[in-house]
């Protein structure tokens, strides 16, 4: 299935990224700035055909004014499932339905150094643009496992000797007073639906961002991401 990507971000990051094969780069001719060269020569750099095209041609490919000036057609990226063997920081995300707050989360991870972010097993080909954009190319360069039965990713975590960690407010400890090892999954689930039963049974630490005051909801699923990811930078840098 081919997908058009739109914009400097979204193109580098495919491109960078090498995670789908990437077919043909459009470019309008008019355009010369210095992203679209280096991109331009990043597309030749790895045999990808370069078409030099006008604005009006790819308002049509694309189905938008907004692709400054600059398209990638590529195919389907293939998301692995879990596999053993994963180490470093690792985040899994549950019950995240809307792909502007997954691209946001991917923006955080990445850029606080998760290893691999972990997701229920769904097709997110439709909303991929939106992630894109949402993640400032992110979602693409961020090593992402899927999984299908969470008893049997838990299985895997023990497996690996992976410790899982919730979000979760029962019976947990305050963030700032836990340090996290070099290997390790953290469990977030979204607002509405929380974790899954079987990952909260096997937590072997539950969690909890502090409140300055009395405030009995939880955090939305992208900030709740971003308080952990940075703490996690706080004391990586503390460390080093």
């Amino acid at each position: 299935m081919k997908k058009i990507f739109i914009g400097t971000i979204s193109c580098k990051s495919v491109l960078e990224a090498e995670k789908r094969p990437a077919i043909c780069l459009y470019v309008d001719s008019k355009k010369r700035t210095r992203d679209i060269r280096y991109i331009c020569r990043l597309a030749e750099k790895k045999a990808v055909p370069v078409e030099k095209t006008n604005r009006e041609a790819l308002d049509r490919l694309t189905g938008s004014k907004r692709h400054g000036g600059i398209a990638l057609s590529a195919g389907r990226r293939m998301i692995p499932s879990v596999s053993a063997g994963m180490s470093g920081f690792l985040c899994l995300i549950d019950g995240v339905e809307d792909p502007y707050n997954l691209g946001s989360i991917c923006r955080t991870l990445y850029a606080a150094g998760c290893s691999t972010l972990i997701l229920p097993r769904r097709s997110w080909e439709n909303a991929e643009s939106t992630i894109q954009k949402a993640s400032a190319g992110a979602y693409e360069r961020l090593d992402i496992r899927m999984y299908e039965d969470a008893s049997l990713l838990v299985k895997q975590l023990q497996a690996d000797a992976v410790p899982l960690y919730c979000a979760y407010r029962k019976d947990a400890v305050e963030l700032p007073s836990f340090q996290f090892p070099e290997t390790f999954c953290l469990a977030i689930g979204g607002a509405l639906r929380g974790l899954q039963a079987d990952l909260i049974a096997a937590s072997a630490k539950n969690l909890v961002i502090p409140y300055e005051r009395d405030f009995r909801n939880a955090l939305d699923t992208p900030s709740a991401a971003a308080v952990f990811a940075y703490e996690y930078i706080r004391q990586k840098k503390e460390q080093s």
